[in-house]
Formats: C-alpha cells, structure tokens, sequence
C-alpha cells in the first residue's frame, strides 16, 4: 500500500506542475484503465464549468472516448504515443496514454495553438517508454545536437559516450524498472563497435528500438545482416532536424 500512495504523489506532484505552467488548464488527473482516479488536482480558479461536474464522471467520460477514440477527433501523436482532443461540455479534453495503463486527462479551454505545448509539457512530466531516449556517441557535439532536437519533441534523453556507458545506463533502467523507447546508436566507436553493442543491447533490453547512425557509408541491408535482424534502420552524418525526427518516429512506430 505505500508504494501505492508513494506513486500516487508522483504523479499528484507531476499534474501540479503541469497545472502551474498554463493557465487555460482548469483540472488535470491520472485514471487507470476502469477509471478510477489515481491523482487529481484543480485550478484555483478555474475558468470552466469543471467544479460543477463530478470528478468521477470526468473520468469515465474521459475512458469512454479513449475506448471509442476512433468516434473523435484523435490525433497520433508522432513519438509514438497517442493522444486524444475531444470536446466535452464545451472544454477541451486532452488525454495522453501512460506506459502502465494509466491515462493524463486535461480540461479547461485550450487555445489550438497551445494544445501541443500542453502535451509535450505532460510528456516532460510524465514520461513514457516511447519518450524516452538514449543517444550513444563518442562525439560530444552530435550527442548535444540529438539531445536538443529531441528534448524539444518532450523527450527525456540521456547521452552515453561509450558502449560501456550505456549498458551501464540499461543495467540502472531495468532496477528501475524503466524501458527506452529508442537508443541512438554510432556505429563507429573507440573500444566496442556499434554492431558489437548491438547485440549487447538487445540482450539487456530486448524490446529497445535502435536507430543506428554513421558518417560511413553503410547500406541499411548491410547493417541489417551484420547484425542478423530484418529490422534496422541507418541514418547518415550530417542529418537534419526534420529527417532525424521522422527517422526516430518511424523506428518507434514500426515496433
């Protein structure tokens, strides 16, 4: 019972923050897959009809149209979690999925444009699996370069500069009992390979993602057999902001 209660301040802690950094944001609550609330807190001031609903039939509602999402106007969010904007009495209702079953649910009157910055700010709260990253290079400036595109996408990023870094990093994660939704691995590195750690990985963490990066001249099909998996996917020095995001969604998404 009190690692129950001793999460249930985490993630009471974490909807305070979330409500504290925008002020369209009426309620904010964690519910687990029958709707039972887990954590809430309010506005002081809310600026919607919130308090005179019950708190109860805010989650239900909110489990209904996560059941139903495809009745609504859903959005897949491209870090491969989804994410849910529905209307409901006249508010917007955001919900965002959790690793553990557990659902964020927002409401209050949310400008468009702020909908997104909403959810990266619950992603930065509440990270998931797929928001969750570790970039493994010996180069300092493309790990920073990777690590700011990607924070920026509401990742929690963690750097390794070498293949023993980041086994250590798996090692502490599964005490924790916590998953990467992808490892950013170089190929070429001092001591151990990126194929050699490769296989390490996938040892420790076999349900990690892995998108591989070189400033050589590596076929997709040639990494692909030397590491004896039909799913591997290169991305080559020098990349752009745009292609290393689509690249990193696409790896999660086809898992």
């Amino acid at each position: 019972m009190a690692t129950i209660n001793n999460q249930a301040n985490v993630y009471l802690k974490a909807c305070e923050s979330i409500l504290s950094k925008n002020d369209s944001i009426d309620l904010v609550m964690v519910i687990d897959s029958r709707a039972n609330i887990i954590a809430q807190c309010y506005s002081p001031s809310p600026k919607s009809s919130v308090r005179k609903m019950s708190a109860q039939d805010i989650a239900q509602t909110a489990l209904r149209a996560n059941i139903a999402k495809g009745a609504f106007n859903v959005n897949k969010n491209k870090t491969g979690t989804s994410t849910i904007h529905v209307q409901y009495n006249a508010m917007d209702m955001l919900m965002y999925q959790l690793d553990n079953g557990m659902n964020i649910v927002v409401l209050g009157f949310i400008e468009p444009e702020q909908i997104q910055h909403v959810f990266n700010a619950i992603a930065k709260e509440f990270p998931t699996k797929s928001k969750r990253a570790i970039i493994v290079d010996d180069e300092e400036d493309i790990r920073l370069s990777i690590q700011d595109v990607l924070e920026k996408r509401g990742f929690e990023v963690m750097q390794c500069e070498s293949a023993d870094a980041c086994f250590e990093a798996l090692r502490k994660a599964k005490d924790d009992k916590k998953e990467f939704g992808i490892i950013v691995l170089d190929i070429r590195m001092p001591k151990m390979s990126g194929f050699e750690a490769y296989k390490e990985i996938q040892r420790m963490m076999p349900n990690a993602n892995v998108l591989f990066i070189t400033a050589f001249e590596y076929t997709e099909k040639f990494v692909s057999e030397k590491v004896s998996s039909p799913k591997v996917r290169v991305l080559r020095k020098p990349f752009g902001r745009t292609e290393l995001l689509q690249t990193v969604n696409e790896v999660i998404e086809s898992h």
